[in-house]
C-alpha cells in the first residue's frame, strides 16, 4: 500500500463546474436547487458565500449564523431540499476551519439545541446532502464536489497511513468515515477493500474493489485509482486461486483475476500498470495449468528480446521461471543480463537457470560477481557454493567414467537383446583417461570442493546478514535500502558503504551510512540515497565482517 494514490482537494469555487455522474445518453440534467427561499435559506446561502472567501473569525461568524438560521426550527421550514443543500455546504466549510475536528461540540457551530452535545460532521454532511441527492440525482455532481474536500482527503490519507503500519481497526474506521463523507470518491472503498483482504475476507474485498471501480468510472479524475483497483482485485483473486483446493472455486477466482488483468491490458492509458497486469495473467495461466499459452503471451519478448527494456525482460523471465519453462526463462534472463550485467537480479536469476540445467561453468562467473555485489547475502553465497560443488562433481564424474572405460583406442560398441528379441545398441564408451588427465581432473575436483566447503562455511558463520528491501533509480534519486542483522555475538560499530555502478561496473558515486553498534540478535535499518544519474543502473555494497 505504500504506493497508494492519494486524493487531491477539488476547488470549491461556487461557479466552477465539476465532472460527476452523467447520464448514459444526452447531456446531464442541470442541478437547479432553489436556495433562495424561505428567507432563512437565502440568508444562510449568502453567509456561506461570504465564508467561502473569508478566513478566521470572519468566516466562523458567517458559518455560525448560517447553521443557526438553518437548524433553529429547521425541520418546519418549507423547501427542505434547499435547506439541506445549504446546510451541507456550511458544514463542509466548518471542516475547513483550523482546529475543527470531525467530531466536535454543537454549540460553536451554530446549533441552538443541545449546544454542549457533540456532532459527527461526517454523518451530518452525509445526511444533509442525501436529502438533495435522493430528491434530485442530477445534483450529485455538485454535492460530490463539496463532499470531496479537506475532511474527506484527511480521512483517506489517515486510512492509508494506518493501513501501511498495519493498524487495521484504525484504517477501517477512517475508511468508513471517508466513504460517509464522500461515497462518490473511490479511495475509501479501495482502502476498506485492502482492510478486508488483510482480514482474509475475500468476498467483501472483491465487492469493495468492484465498488471502487464502479465509482471511479464516473469521473476521469479517478482513472489512476480505477486502474489500481483492477490490479488489487486481480492480485487478490489470483492469490485466492493459488490457495484454494476446490477446483470450481479455483476456476472462479482465476476467471475473476483474468478479467481484471485483461481490462488493464486493453486500457491504452494503463501503460504504467501493463507489466503488472501481464505478470498477473502469467499467474492465472499457471494456476489454470495453461502455461502453453504463455508462449503466445510473451511471443514478442521471446522473438525479439532486444526490443524490450530490462524490467520488461526480467518480469517476463520471472513468469517463465515460475511456469517451469526453463529454456524460455533462460533466454529472457540472458537478454536482461545483456542490458544490465551488473544488476543483482539479472545475475541471480540467470545463475539459477544455469544451475537448474547443470550448466555450472556458465553459472560460476555470475555467482562470483553476485557475491561481490551482495557479500553478506547468504542466498548469494549459497548459489556460489552450488556452482563450485557442481564443477567439482563434473570433474569427479569425468574422472570416474574415464577410469572405467575399456583400455582401447576406440571403445567397442555393445549390443544387447531385449525380452522381445530386438537388439539395441548403446553409445560407445569414452576412451580411458591418461594418468595425467585423471590427475588434472582430480586437482580440479579438489580445488572446487575446497572452494565449496570454505564458501559454505562462510555462509554458515556469517556474522552480519544484509537484507535488501529497495533499489530504485528515478529522476529524483537513486536509493538502496534494507537492514543489517547481527547473527553473531560480537558488537562493533557498523558502517554500510554502497557503490552506485554504471553498466560497465564502474563506480558513478559512493556513499556510506553509519549504523552504530548492533546488538547480538538485533538489526538496524539503512537507507542510502544519492543524487540521481542516468548512468546509475546497479550497486554493490562493501563486505561487513
Amino acid at each position: 500500500m505504500s504506493a497508494f494514490l492519494r486524493p487531491a482537494v477539488r476547488a470549491l469555487g461556487l461557479t466552477i463546474a465539476c465532472a460527476g455522474v452523467v447520464g448514459a445518453q444526452g447531456a446531464p440534467k442541470a442541478c437547479e436547487v432553489n436556495e433562495g427561499r424561505p428567507t432563512q435559506v437565502g440568508r444562510a446561502l449568502l453567509a456561506v458565500q461570504v465564508a467561502t472567501n473569508a478566513e478566521g473569525p470572519a468566516a466562523t461568524r458567517q458559518l455560525t449564523a448560517a447553521v443557526k438560521g438553518l437548524t433553529e426550527n429547521g425541520e418546519r421550514m418549507d423547501n427542505q431540499i434547499g435547506r439541506n443543500f445549504v446546510l451541507g455546504k456550511a458544514l463542509v466549510l466548518w471542516t475547513l476551519q483550523p482546529n475543527v475536528e470531525l467530531v466536535t461540540k454543537r454549540g460553536p457551530l451554530g446549533y441552538v439545541t443541545d449546544p454542549e452535545g457533540t456532532i459527527d460532521l461526517a454523518a451530518a454532511i452525509d445526511t444533509a446532502f442525501k436529502v438533495v441527492e435522493t430528491a434530485m440525482p442530477e445534483c450529485i455532481s455538485e454535492t460530490s464536489r463539496w463532499r470531496g474536500q479537506k475532511g474527506w482527503v484527511t480521512a483517506v490519507n489517515t486510512a492509508i497511513e494506518k493501513l501501511n503500519v498495519d493498524e487495521i481497526d484504525a484504517a477501517e474506521q477512517s475508511a468508513q468515515t471517508a466513504i460517509l463523507l464522500n461515497p462518490y470518491g473511490p479511495y475509501g472503498y479501495v482502502v476498506l477493500a485492502n482492510v478486508m483482504a488483510k482480514r482474509n475476507k475475500s468476498s467483501e474485498a472483491f465487492a469493495l474493489y468492484r465498488k471502487s471501480i464502479e465509482v471511479a468510472e464516473r469521473d476521469t479524475l479517478y482513472d489512476d485509482i480505477r486502474r489500481q483497483s483492477y490490479i488489487y482485485l486481480g492480485n487478490l483473486a489470483a492469490d485466492s486461486a493459488e490457495l484454494v483446493e476446490d477446483a470450481a472455486a479455483k476456476r472462479s477466482y482465476a476467471e475473476t483475476a483474468r478479467v481484471a488483468f485483461e481490462q488493464l491490458m486493453q486500457d491504452k492509458g494503463a501503460t504504467a500498470l501493463r507489466e503488472s497486469a501481464r505478470a498477473g495473467l502469467c499467474r492465472v495461466a499457471i494456476v489454470s495449468e495453461d502455461t502453453a499459452s504463455l508462449r503466445t503471451t510473451y511471443k514478442e519478448q521471446l522473438d525479439n528480446p532486444v526490443g524490450f527494456t530490462y524490467s520488461e525482460l526480467m518480469n517476463s523471465g520471472v513468469c517463465m521461471a515460475r511456469a517451469e519453462m526453463v529454456p524460455e526463462a533462460t533466454k529472457l534472463f540472458a537478454a536482461a543480463y545483456e542490458k544490465n550485467p551488473q544488476h543483482r537480479d539479472a545475475l541471480s536469476n540467470l545463475a539459477v537457470m544455469f544451475l537448474r540445467t547443470d550448466s555450472f561453468a556458465e553459472a560460476l562467473p555470475l555467482t562470483e560477481r553476485l557475491v561481490v555485489v551482495e557479500p553478506n547475502n547468504p542466498e548469494s553465497l549459497q548459489l556460489l557454493v552450488l556452482s563450485y560443488a557442481g564443477l567439482a562433481r563434473e570433474a569427479r564424474d569425468k574422472r570416474s567414467a574415464g577410469s572405467k572405460a575399456p583400455a582401447t583406442k576406440t571403445a567397442a560398441k555393445t549390443a544387447t537383446k531385449t525380452k522381445a528379441g530386438t537388439t539395441t545398441k548403446t553409445a560407445p564408451a569414452g576412451p580411458r583417461l591418461s594418468a595425467a588427465a585423471a590427475d588434472s581432473l582430480f586437482k580440479i575436483e579438489q580445488t572446487y570442493t575446497a572452494a565449496a566447503v570454505s564458501t559454505n562455511q562462510r555462509r554458515e558463520t556469517l556474522a552480519y546478514k544484509v537484507t535488501l528491501s529497495d533499489f530504485t533509480t528515478n529522476d529524483e534519486r537513486a536509493t538502496v535500502a534494507g537492514s543489517v542483522a547481527n547473527q553473531g555475538t560480537a558488537v562493533k560499530p557498523i558502517v554500510m558503504k554502497v557503490d552506485f555502478l554504471d553498466r560497465s561496473g564502474g563506480v558513478v558515486t559512493s556513499k556510506e551510512q553509519a549504523l552504530g553498534d548492533i546488538a547480538a540478535g538485533a538489526r538496524a535499518q539503512f537507507k542510502i540515497t544519492v543524487t540521481p544519474s542516468k548512468e546509475i543502473v546497479a550497486f554493490r555494497y562493501a563486505r561487513i565482517d
